[in-house]
């Protein structure tokens, strides 16, 4: 193990377990990383009961609550608690750089990107008994008819998918440096951590390769497991198969440029710790990039689930 000081912040200390291949060098970020895998299961047996009982539907507020209560008091609260004495404030620790992070990639996708979901990819919300909705005035469906056709977005949903974001990209950074680390072995590299610094051709292919597989992975089981759970009630494709056969790699392209970033964040002692606000302005830049890519494929895939309503919205 080994303390590091940044030069462009002397109070920045870091201290670096390289012997890692699985979690992040950084002790920090190592712990983060096994705390959101602990997530997982909570995750997944919440979200069971709510589907199951039929919690997804509700008013407004109970709507709100719950999905509140999948994500921030594990997230959020949970993790403040347990690392209030690490020396560092909260603020500079990874796990909140992270939570930072998705909650802008969340935000901006869910205002902008859903209606895509809506129009190129067919996707739907029916929620009965909820009143408050959030998104794009302009971009997607007609505004005045939106709701009618189950296109408007939930104020619930935005809290719903920081859980949903915050295991997909926990688990994704610890297996695409697994994979480039199993390549750093097979070229007769060390063992330690992965830094794209040190990568060689071999290493960057498995990294870009481990970033395509999760990518899909992630975007294609959501559907699966979601589209057949109770919850597809509330929350359907209306041509299922070729969401998860096809529009699975339009969802995946989040992911090509997310899952790599956050890999970056407080990855290696070479490059200073990222503040809050190049949190912000990183995940923002992705969230652009993903934008110009899922516009793109409408531009060639179309968009069959637009309904041809007339301006102004």
């Amino acid at each position: 193990m080994s303390t590091t000081a940044y030069a462009a912040d002397p109070d920045e200390y870091r201290s670096f377990s390289p012997g890692r291949k699985w979690f992040s060098p950084n002790d920090d970020k190592a712990w983060g990383e096994k705390f959101y895998l602990i997530f997982l299961p909570l995750f997944f047996a919440y979200n069971a009961v709510i589907q199951q009982m039929g919690w997804l539907d509700v008013g407004n507020f109970w709507h709100v609550t719950q999905n509140l209560l999948m994500w921030f008091p594990y997230c959020i609260i949970l993790p403040l608690i347990l690392r209030r004495k690490t020396g560092l404030p909260f603020y500079k620790q990874w796990w909140f750089k992270f939570q930072v992070y998705i909650f802008f990639i969340v935000f901006f996708e869910t205002y902008f990107h859903t209606e895509y979901f809506f129009e190129t990819l067919g996707m739907r919300y029916h929620f009965s008994q909820i009143s408050l909705y959030f998104d794009s005035y302009l971009l997607g469906p007609n505004q005045r008819t939106a709701l009618a056709h189950d296109q408007r977005i939930p104020v619930g949903m935005y809290l719903n998918t920081m859980a949903f974001f915050t295991v997909y990209h926990s688990a994704a950074i610890v297996v695409i440096r697994r994979l480039v680390n199993f390549a750093r072995d097979l070229d007769g590299g060390s063992s330690g951590g992965a830094t794209l610094e040190r990568l060689t051709g071999t290493q960057l292919i498995a990294f870009a390769v481990a970033t395509a597989i999760t990518a899909f992975f992630f975007a294609w089981a959501e559907t699966f497991f979601y589209m057949t759970s109770a919850g597809h009630a509330n929350v359907w494709y209306i041509d299922l198969h070729t969401q998860l056969y096809v529009g699975s790699w339009c969802y995946a392209l989040y992911f090509i440029f997310s899952f790599p970033n956050v890999f970056w964040l407080d990855e290696t002692p070479r490059r200073a710790p990222w503040s809050l606000w190049q949190c912000a302005v990183q995940a923002t830049a992705m969230t652009m990039f993903v934008l110009l890519f899922i516009d793109l494929w409408t531009m060639f895939a179309g968009a069959p689930f637009a309904d041809s309503w007339p301006i102004p919205r």
